[in-house]
């Protein structure tokens, strides 16, 4: 028995969340969701430091100073960066500063070298004023010890990835990502680059959906087999042991009622437990969901439109629970640019582009062509009718 798209949704959403953490390197944490909130473990920058290369000093040894009547002062040492020795500034004394030194104690002011006149016996002339606490940058100016960089469950990016670096951290604990594997299967599937036979096509199903999971940051691998029971059957049972307990397997093919649609009959003597077998849907509507052995398979339709479809709107929801990363579609509005003719008896799933709002769908819509759906941004969500269905009618979107 067929369910809504609600239904199934709602199935998934019920499968444990993953809370498993791993430990990834600061260098590869970009793009991964952290698995606890991130506390700077220092601050940044952890000394009071110099924006300039110049000279610090105490401000109030340079009041009144021009370039007619200079302060003098005595230079009494030089830190460049990443200097460890500590200086200490008293009354007419400075120190020569390059970018990122440590502004030395008892000093609270810097200037640049171009506001200055010195001389190889330490003699130096400053040309201006400049203010308590003037090209002064603070200990914790970016972000002081302690303070949350990434809550949980936020996406980690560059400049969160580099904030990590800098608050101390050479390990970051993240989300443990599932194992994902893909296999396509049909005796009409070859190789791409293969000699193709008569009555043959190339796989697109699995090169489309490894290449999703890699967008999305999952590592997985693809694989072609034939319209085999035994084959089908032995391949899957591989994978799921691979893939282990909070893995994922993907099929396409061999999911609907024809004599070499063995995906069910595999899953049963498998043992699986099945969450859902049909849903009400277009494109893709035979579409199953299983588990075993705590590896979860989500068959899909062998029609590459429809696989590349129910891939985005259930595979990325699936791997939302198994990784607690925040991948599945979300929902937006738009209004159709022109009309749409064809009526469905269930909700059908449009592919098109959203641009300001305007839901523009490119012409040929058969589920088994996939080259309509490059550039597409989105599906429309057209609801079960006898249609037409207006230009301006407004329709729920999720993005892809």
């Amino acid at each position: 028995m067929f369910i809504s798209v609600e239904e199934a949704l709602k199935i998934i959403e019920n499968i444990p969340m993953c809370e498993k953490e791993e430990q990834v390197s600061v260098y590869d944490c970009c793009g991964r969701t952290a698995a606890k909130d991130l506390a700077a473990l220092i601050s940044q920058p952890p000394f009071p430091r110099s924006p300039l290369d110049g000279f610090a000093f105490r401000s109030e040894d340079v009041k009144g100073a021009s370039k007619e009547s200079p302060a003098l002062l005595k230079q009494i040492g030089e830190a460049l960066a990443g200097c460890s020795t500590k200086f200490f500034v008293g009354e007419g004394q400075c120190i020569r500063l390059m970018t990122g030194s440590p502004i030395p104690e008892g000093a609270d002011a810097v200037i640049g070298i171009e506001d200055a006149r010195w001389d190889a016996e330490g003699n130096v002339e400053i040309l201006k004023e400049v203010k308590h606490y003037g090209n002064y940058v603070f200990a914790g100016e970016d972000f002081k010890e302690g303070q949350i960089l990434c809550s949980k469950g936020d996406k980690i990016d560059a400049a969160a990835a580099g904030c990590l670096a800098a608050a101390g951290y050479s390990l970051v604990p993240v989300c443990r990502r599932p194992r994902v594997a893909v296999m396509a299967t049909g005796s009409e599937i070859a190789s791409p680059g293969s000699p193709l036979q008569h009555g043959r096509i190339y796989d697109s199903n699995s090169v489309y959906i490894t290449s999703r999971l890699k967008q999305m940051g999952f590592e997985t691998s693809g694989c072609i087999i034939k319209d085999d029971k035994e084959e089908i059957k032995s391949r899957l049972k591989e994978l799921t042991s691979e893939c282990g307990e909070g893995g994922l397997v993907i099929t396409t093919g061999g999911v609907s009622v024809g004599d070499a649609d063995y995906m069910p009959l595999v899953l049963e003597e498998l043992n699986a437990e099945i969450l859902f077998r049909g849903v009400a849907l277009k494109p893709g509507s035979p579409l199953m969901l299983g588990v075993t052995e705590g590896c979860y398979v989500l068959c899909l339709s062998g029609n590459p439109y429809a696989a590349a479809a129910t891939f985005e709107l259930f595979a990325r929801a699936v791997l939302e629970r198994l990784s607690g990363e925040a991948v599945a579609m979300k929902i937006a509005e738009g209004s159709l640019s022109c009309s749409f003719e064809k009526g469905s008896g269930v909700p059908r799933f449009l592919r098109a582009r959203l641009e300001e709002g305007q839901i523009i769908s490119p012409e040929g819509h058969s589920s088994g062509q996939l080259y309509t759906m490059h550039g597409c941004t989105c599906f429309a969500q057209l609801p079960a009718g006898p249609g037409p269905y207006p230009k301006g009618t407004k329709l729920k979107v999720d993005i892809i």
